[in-house]
């Protein structure tokens, strides 16, 4: 009917109509020419926004990854300066004789100082892995000893990190090895146990390494049963020898100063009088630069005797206390021979530091010789005395016992060797045996494992 009645309208009329519905037209062509714009320009921006999404997980899956491989080297350091653990990886499950991080991972050759990795028992072509995962409130590990690491993944939704370790054997020197671990995103076996440097189609995998050195506690090793840093008083009646085991070492008794023997008994190789086993007025026992008159000088100067600490341990007396293998005891009046052998036993390889008198004062063992075959052993203990020092009778110590005291006093025994700063007090009596196999055992595996500067790497 519109078209009908537009039949009836004038010339004009009908002329401006045509031209309304031309206008509306090219409106609508221009209407529908902004909509495909905006169309485009919707989808250009959804797709950076999905761009920038998927780059963001990408992203946050990466540094997951990396934060896991990261913790998990500081995790390692900090157990291979700790004490006897469970196979859940924590001292709180540890039972008796159980073996430490660092016995159950690394294999030190204590004649060469040379550091390998631990295989399993049972099949010696398998390494050992110790894992953990992140269970969204606390990390679950597994520190096995013959088999494979046994790590449950986490149930529920949502990403759990994970990494495992591997050592490796490094050919640079003696006491060092090689440390790398890969983080994942998830308890994924095929992502964390690929420590190729190929990459891998995942959802986040991040490889760290660091070469690992033993700090020793010993830097230099003693070469007498018993080495003073000053004079020896005599009047006591110490015993000093050499044991069987020890073809090499022919010195008892080594003295900065005057060594008064009176009284002791002295034992060297056989076929060597006692008396000629001791090498006393020795000026290189104080360090270069020093020597024993001013060492001894009023008023005394500790800073200089810190030097006659360092030349032996390689640290100053504070550095070496905060070392990460260093724990301190406190022995109370009435003594400490049972807490004191209790803290070595659940902490082999590791150093004791007395923060005052040593009074040990019931009869009983503190270590053990050496057994690098048997993990359940003590082994040797070393012990920083910064008071003086009493064994009871009965006592025995091995390992390195240094005092930074001469006042001696009881009847006990130290297998491996004694250093002692400042001169050696008249009452002291106890039997010191020298043994090598001690002292190498706590010259080549006992301290601290550190990462070497400049050799980290966290690009894989």
């Amino acid at each position: 009917m519109p078209a009908l009645k537009a039949m009836f309208l004038p010339r004009a009329s009908r002329a401006g109509l045509r031209r309304q519905q031309q206008q509306g037209a090219a409106s609508l062509v221009v209407v529908l020419m902004l909509f495909f714009v905006i169309a485009l320009v919707s989808a250009y921006t959804s797709r950076n926004l999905i761009f920038e999404q998927r780059t963001s997980v990408n992203q946050y899956r990466s540094t997951m990854a990396f934060e896991a491989a990261e913790a998990g080297i500081q995790w390692a350091v900090g157990l291979l300066n700790g004490g006897r653990i469970g196979d859940d990886c924590t001292e709180a499950a540890a039972l008796a004789g159980s073996p430490s991080f660092r016995q159950r991972y690394l294999a030190i050759d204590e004649t060469t100082g040379m550091i390998t990795a631990r295989m399993q028992l049972t099949n010696a072509a398998l390494e050992l892995h110790p894992t953990c995962v992140w269970d969204g409130a606390a990390w679950a590990c597994n520190c096995p000893t013959d088999a494979n690491p046994n790590v449950a993944a986490p149930a529920g939704a949502g990403l759990h990190p994970a990494f495992r370790i591997r050592f490796v054997q490094s050919t640079v020197r003696e006491g060092v090895i090689r440390i790398q671990v890969n983080g994942c995103v998830r308890m994924d076996d095929v992502c964390l146990n690929d420590f190729s440097d190929a990459p891998r189609d995942s959802e986040g995998r991040a490889q760290h390494t660091a070469m690992l050195a033993l700090k020793s506690a010993l830097t230099t090793p003693p070469g007498a049963a018993l080495t003073v840093v000053g004079r020896v008083a005599g009047g006591g009646a110490a015993v000093l020898e050499n044991s069987a085991e020890t073809p090499t070492q022919g010195v008892t008794l080594q003295a900065a100063g005057t060594a008064n023997t009176a009284g002791f008994t002295i034992t060297s190789l056989p076929g060597t009088p006692g008396s000629r086993s001791v090498v006393a007025d020795d000026a290189s026992l104080p360090p270069n630069g020093l020597t024993l008159a001013t060492l001894q000088a009023l008023p005394a100067d500790p800073a200089k005797w810190d030097r006659v600490f360092g030349a032996v341990f390689g640290l100053l007396p504070g550095s070496y206390q905060r070392q990460p293998a260093a724990l301190s005891l406190t022995c109370p009046a009435a003594g400490c021979r049972q807490a004191l052998s209790n803290l070595v036993a659940a902490n082999p390889n590791r150093v004791i530091w007395v923060t005052g008198d040593l009074i040990l004062e019931s009869a009983g063992d503190v270590g053990s010789m050496p057994n690098a075959a048997n993990a359940a052993v003590v082994g040797p203990a070393t012990i920083v005395v910064n008071g003086r020092l009493s064994l009871a009778a009965g006592v025995r110590i091995f390992g390195l016992v240094y005092t930074r005291n001469g006042n001696w006093d009881g009847t006990g025994t130290i297998t491996g060797a004694a250093i002692t700063e400042g001169d050696l007090a008249a009452p002291a009596a106890p039997t010191v045996i020298y043994s090598q196999p001690v002292i190498n055992a706590v010259w080549r595996s006992s301290g601290s494992l550190v990462p070497l500067a400049g050799d980290w790497k966290d690009f894989k």
